[in-house]
């Protein structure tokens, strides 16, 4: 199912659009979990660009993140 109202479908086939499915359940916790990644990403490169160095910490917490993410884009699609 699209998620679309029925109204907005019909009118998207009539006029030849393509009609895209609703995302998955799990896709916003995906998102929110890349999200999370890329705020971590970016406070270590203004840790790094400001001090000129990137703690181990911060790396490692970082790696942890991605695979996580990772681990739940394999199971999940």
């Amino acid at each position: 199912m699209s998620g679309l109202p029925r109204e907005e479908y019909l009118r998207s086939l009539i006029l030849d659009k393509e009609i895209h499915p609703r995302p998955c359940t799990h896709h916003a916790e995906l998102v929110r979990q890349i999200s999370g990644l890329c705020n971590n990403a970016n406070q270590l490169a203004h840790r790094a660009n400001s001090t000129g160095v990137a703690g181990q910490q911060s790396v490692d917490e970082m790696m942890r993140i991605a695979k996580e993410v990772w681990r739940e884009i394999k199971e999940n699609y």
